[in-house]
Formats: structure tokens, sequence, C-alpha cells
């Protein structure tokens, strides 16, 4: 790939986004923050309190929202008050290409523990997207839902995705992906065929509450324990309780709970693709299915195809009203894209904390149960 190659097309694999780290389209990227199809982004020490959510109008700079919307300068020596909102300067910044744009997401970990993050960047009325050609700093607004959080410097909540033309996949791709690799699979490693669909956006896949002996853990905010993000030994039961296998196959989701659930299905991701999980549906339910919505080429699948499929991890909390959930009831899509080549690496390969996950796990700040 080339800085000056307009034909680019699909996610960009690792190998490209160091591309554009040497060439200056990313400033201050490490090469250890790469992932298969992602880059980490790091925070800075530059945090504020602020009195609210914001989002820049067109044409107008992040710090000039900083002038008039700051309670106080913060700073990373003191957990992060509940519910607060904060906005911390990202360690790197960009000097995009016209013909490249990009997305983000919380990574597994930030999610797992229901810290909300969400990119912001000058003069774009939407959180978590950076248009082609963008230029300058990064910011990240973040919230801890559930429990106050204590954070280092240098610390990776969320990663950033690139993206040429699109290359989402059709119907008729879906099909054919799914008559190759098989990309649903139950628990024994059986194929789920992909129903036929004339209007295919992605791979459907549903909750289990059924397949576990503890099938997710549940989560109510409190100011009683703060989680210390870079420890590893948190006790689980400080924080989550688990939620053992119903016996009507129904689970009621109550409100502003946060609950760690996972997929009946388990699903495999081919070394030249990226997923993500879709955004928020409220056609499937008033509640959000997740907040870590990327999936790395070769989950699920590894390096040459000898992992027949791992279970999605749901990061779920309920909106307005409790919600009655229902052993496979449809809960998220999973939508491919081509990547612009096959990734250099496999999820898993760079050491990932989840690659051998099955059925709903907690974050890896907590001590492990099995």
């Amino acid at each position: 790939m080339s800085m000056n190659d307009f034909q680019i097309t699909g996610a960009l694999a690792m190998q490209d986004i160091r591309m554009l780290m040497r060439e200056g389209a990313i400033q201050e990227g490490r090469e250890e923050h790469l992932q298969p199809a992602s880059m980490d982004l790091s925070l800075s020490g530059e945090v504020y309190r602020m009195r609210g959510s914001y989002l820049p109008r067109r044409g107008e700079k992040v710090r000039d929202i900083l002038k008039e919307a700051v309670l106080f300068p913060a700073n990373l020596n003191q957990p992060l008050e509940l519910n607060g909102i904060y906005w911390i300067r990202l360690n790197e910044s960009l000097h995009l290409p016209e013909f490249l744009h990009a997305s983000t997401n919380n990574k597994s970990s930030s999610g797992r523990v229901n810290l909300q993050t969400r990119l912001i960047v000058n003069g774009v009325s939407s959180f978590d997207h950076v248009p082609a050609g963008y230029i300058g700093e990064l910011w990240l607004e973040v919230i801890p839902r559930s429990f106050p959080v204590k954070l280092g410097h240098g610390e990776r909540l969320n990663q950033m995705r690139f993206f040429g033309k699109t290359a989402r996949l059709n119907p008729d791709e879906y099909l054919a992906l799914d008559e190759q690799y098989g990309l649903l699979r139950d628990l024994t490693g059986a194929r789920i065929t992909l129903p036929h669909k004339t209007r295919q956006e992605g791979v459907t896949m549903t909750i289990d509450l059924t397949q576990h002996e503890i099938i997710g853990y549940k989560c109510t905010p409190t100011t009683s324990r703060v989680l210390d993000y870079v420890r590893r030994d948190h006790e689980p039961h400080e924080f989550f309780e688990p939620i053992p296998r119903p016996t009507n196959g129904e689970l009621i989701l109550k409100r502003d709970e946060f609950y760690i659930l996972a997929t009946k299905e388990a699903i495999r991701v081919p070394n030249d693709y990226a997923v993500e999980m879709s955004a928020y549906d409220v056609s499937k339910g008033e509640f959000r299915s997740h907040y870590a919505g990327f999936f790395d080429p070769g989950f699920g699948f590894g390096e040459n195809g000898e992992i027949m499929g791992r279970q999605g991890v749901l990061e779920v909390f309920t909106h307005d009203n409790d919600f009655v959930l229902r052993d496979g009831q449809p809960v998220c899509e999973m939508v491919y894209e081509k990547l612009t080549q096959t990734a250099e690496e496999s999820y898993g390969a760079l050491g990932n904390n989840y690659t051998q996950q099955t059925g709903p796990k907690l974050g890896k700040h907590f001590l492990q149960t099995e």
C-alpha cells in the first residue's frame, strides 16, 4: 500500500497500519500497539472533568469546547468517579490521506467493566468516527458506568480501525463465505448453516442462557469499591455476581444494570476479514448488547483454520425498562468486511487475553474462576 493509492478497498490489515505510522499519517503510534486489523490508542496525562457530554459542531475544535465546558482539570492519580464524564487527550494524532477514514470501539477489557469510551475529534458531531483526510488531535470521553475506576498513564481503553472504500459483504458473499468456512458453529464445532436471506447485512447471533452452569454475571452501580485498572487480581465477587442457568430459559434484565453474557453460537473470522458487532439496534430490545465491537482476523479461526469458533461475549446495559431475555433470542449482527490483504498475524498470536474464552468471561482484571 502507498499513501498515494486511491484504490484502497476494505479494512486495513496491521501491516498497512504500520506503513501509515512510518509515513506520518499516524503520529506517536507505537508498533507494539498494533492488532491484526486495528491499533490500540493510549491515554495521555491531560485529563478534564466535564460539565456534561459534548460533541463539536462543524468547524469547532475540541479545545474550543474545553474553554467553556470543564468543571476542573483532573489527573490519573485519582480514580474517575462513578458516572463522571472525563475527556482525556490520546497520545496519538492523525494526518490521514483523503482516501482513508477510521472508526473506534472499546477494547474488550474496558467494555467488560462497563467503562464507556467514545472518541471525539475536531469538527465531527458524532462519536467514534474519523472522517477521511482528518488532521488533528484525538480525544476520548471516558465514563465509568458501574464503579469508580483508577487508570494509568498510557493505558489503552479503545482501538481504531482504518478503512478505504467499503468492502462489506453482500448476501451472496455471506453465503459463499459460509460455504467455504462455516462461520457459525455450535459448542462441539459442528457447522450451523446461515439462513438464506434476501437482505443479509450481517451474521445474526443469539443469546445463550442454557449451555453453561453460569450463564453470565451481573453488576449494579456502586461507589463502595474502586477498580484499579492496572491490577489483575481483583476478586470477582467484589464487583460481579454470577448468574446461574435459569430453569425456564429466561433472564430478566433490570433497568440500569450491567451484565456479561455470551452468544449461543461460536463464530469464526478468517484471516482476510475483520468483523464488527453492529451498533445498538432498538428493534432487538431496549438494551445495548455490546461496548467492545471489533473482532479481529483469526478470532475463533486461528492461524490456519484450526479453531472451530469461539463464543462472543456481550456487554449488556439495559435502558428505560426491565427486559425479559429468552434463550436463543437474536441479540446482535456480526458484520464482515474484507481486509486490504491477509493480516500478517492472527488473533491470539499477539498474546490476546480472550483467545480461549468459552462462555461468559470477566475481564483480565479479575482472578479467573476456572
